[in-house]
């Protein structure tokens, strides 16, 4: 049985996108699981409970991502927005 959880990845954020404070964009998160017991269903309470261990830490460095590529993003969408409500009125006062 597993020793550990590894999870690696490599995002490639916009080149626009600001460094963000002690991310990087690739990491490998290694979370150990307890060592196997007699009894299987403390082993999976300790796999299960590593398991949700290793899903928050890559959830918290993925966040960080998410929101440094979304606010290079929000201006972009922004605009495009803008212009679209403006044809879509301009549509309606045609009519």
């Amino acid at each position: 049985m597993s020793k550990s959880i590894t999870i690696t990845y490599s995002l490639k954020p916009p080149s626009e996108t600001k460094a963000v404070d002690g991310a990087v964009p690739s990491k490998t998160i290694e979370v150990p699981v307890s060592p196997q017991t007699e009894n299987y269903e403390v082993y999976y309470g300790k796999l299960h409970d590593a398991i949700e261990d290793a899903r928050n830490k890559i959830g918290e460095d993925l966040t960080v991502w998410r929101d440094a590529v979304g606010k290079g993003e929000l201006g972009k969408e922004t605009k495009k927005t803008l212009n679209e409500t403006e044809e879509e009125e301009e549509e309606e006062e045609e009519e």
